[in-house]
């Protein structure tokens, strides 16, 4: 185009808007080697890795995402003649769209958890909103003072960000300063009990006479709504499930699959909580503040919040039928 316009006599410049450099490197190479176009495309240092090289990392990620870039060099190198740096090999992944991530924290789901968690969900996906708006949900949940890191990294593309292998199972209330129960209903938020130490069943039962009961009466009067918590041992103590049996005219008790806090919408209600403590200042410096805190940012959070977390029970449903019972974002 640009050899074209200059041998007609026309100015390059004014006719095709080119920068004068470009124009005068263009003919030069016509001029030299009558060559009309740049061969910039063949530039470049060769790379060290052969196709099938590249296909033994990729497969050496695949078979274990939980490793350092140190220990894929390590393994990829004992497969080539001529070594490459971690620098070489950190290139490649990202060519391969894998890139180094902090690992997502999920529970571990077994395939019998993963068939309970898709029969539950092909059961109650046609809940209408009526249905489930009569759903109390509950849980416990731990918070620090000060926030852990504790992050472990894996190598992955983006589609598999919820591949079992490329997830971090979660520990149950593990190291936490306080402990609290918490329930949400779409009329109102429940209590917020403070616990001491790790709950028991005793103590579990006491929360359920105490709290649960006359929350029951007084948002539902009249009425029979269902009662969510999940499969810990104080909750599928017998004396609990004789607890509901002697207050069934009062309240049911919604059967739960195992492993599915992504189900639970309160469990987004304990981040948002979170998230409101870490961003006070001046930050609780002690227990006795943190627990003020829990109590203060509990009663302020806003009705609709709850209401956007009702309304996501569909497609947390959803999600774990695509899944067929595993993983999900929530």
């Amino acid at each position: 185009m640009i050899v074209g316009a200059r041998l007609s006599g026309a100015s390059v410049t004014d006719l095709l808007g080119f920068a004068r450099s470009t124009v005068s490197a263009v003919m030069t190479a016509y001029t030299k080697e009558g060559k009309t176009t740049s061969s910039k495309h063949n530039s470049g240092r060769k790379s060290k890795l052969a196709d099938r090289d590249r296909r033994v990392l990729k497969r050496i990620v695949a078979r274990k995402h939980k490793q350092s870039l140190s220990e894929i060099t390590s393994e990829m190198n004992s497969h080539l003649q001529d070594p490459v740096s971690s620098k070489t090999a950190k290139r490649e992944l990202h060519a391969a769209n894998i890139y180094g991530r902090v690992a997502i924290c999920k529970p571990s789901v077994t395939p019998t958890d993963a068939f309970k968690r898709h029969q539950w969900c092909r059961d109650h996906k046609c809940w209408s909103p009526q249905q489930r708006q009569q759903v109390i949900w509950s849980d416990e949940s731990s918070f620090t003072l000060f926030q852990t890191t504790g992050r472990v990294y894996v190598w992955r593309t983006p589609k598999e960000a919820f591949n079992p292998e490329c997830l971090l199972p979660t520990v149950k209330h593990g190291g936490g300063s306080i402990m609290v129960w918490g329930a949400i209903s779409w009329r109102g938020l429940g209590p917020l009990v403070i616990l001491h130490g790790r709950i028991k069943s005793n103590q579990y039962l006491s929360i359920l006479g105490d709290h649960v009961h006359p929350f029951v009466q007084t948002v539902f009067p009249g009425e029979r709504p269902l009662f969510q918590d999940d499969n810990a041992p104080i909750h599928t103590a017998r004396c609990v499930q004789e607890w509901f049996e002697g207050h069934d005219d009062a309240v049911d008790h919604l059967a739960w699959p195992p492993q599915s806090p992504d189900l639970n919408i309160i469990e987004h209600l304990w981040q948002y909580l979170e998230s409101k403590i870490r961003s006070r200042f001046p930050p609780p410096s002690g227990l006795s503040e943190l627990k003020t805190a829990l109590q203060e940012e509990w009663l302020n959070i806003p009705l609709n919040i709850v209401h956007d977390l009702y309304a996501s029970i569909p497609r947390r449903i959803k999600s774990v039928l695509q899944s067929k019972g595993g993983p999900t974002p929530y």
